[in-house]
């Protein structure tokens, strides 16, 4: 009888670590670099959109060398190293809010937060005002000229060199 439950509990487990295998195998590791004029940028929020299919994608942000490793959410909200194959058009955008630094609006009255908001917009329908530390026509994926295949298997390192 122990040996049932013991090859039950093998068979299981072994399901399992396959099944997990199988959810993340079919994802391609992509690393690389950022540089804007040949230095490389920290804090850079790259997007990988999948031409086919937009609501897959692969996000990375680089670190202090400029460098990245995409990670991807399949089924949820865990990150997982890695993107499905495929073509992507990319974005990369590195930007900060203009204006002064943000109050903390949770103890004003709705009035204050009005005029509040309207002043930080310049009455409140104009858009925010960004200063972008990367050139803007890389912010829009389809727009940026920036693309890459991902292939089926291995992993990919590819550098963007900005200017």
């Amino acid at each position: 009888m122990k040996a049932i439950y013991s090859n039950t509990f093998i068979l299981l487990f072994f399901l399992c670590v396959i099944g997990a295998i199988g959810c993340s195998s079919n994802l391609t590791k992509v690393s690389g670099k950022v540089t804007l004029d040949g230095e490389p940028v920290e804090g850079a929020s790259l997007t990988f959109t999948l031409k086919d299919n937009p609501s897959v994608i692969g996000t990375g942000i680089t670190n202090s060398k400029g460098e990245y490793s995409l990670v991807s959410f399949q089924g949820g909200d865990k990150a997982i190293r890695g993107v499905s194959p495929g073509w992507y058009l990319i974005s990369i955008v590195k930007k900060e809010e203009d204006g002064p630094p943000l109050k903390d609006t949770s103890t004003m009255s709705i009035e204050e937060r009005v005029n509040y908001d309207m002043s930080r917009t310049g009455g409140g329908m104009t858009k925010k005002k960004f200063i972008y530390h990367i050139p803007k026509k890389y912010e829009v994926a389809e727009n940026s000229g920036l693309s890459l295949e991902v292939p089926a298997k291995g992993s990919v390192e590819n550098d963007f060199l900005l200017e």
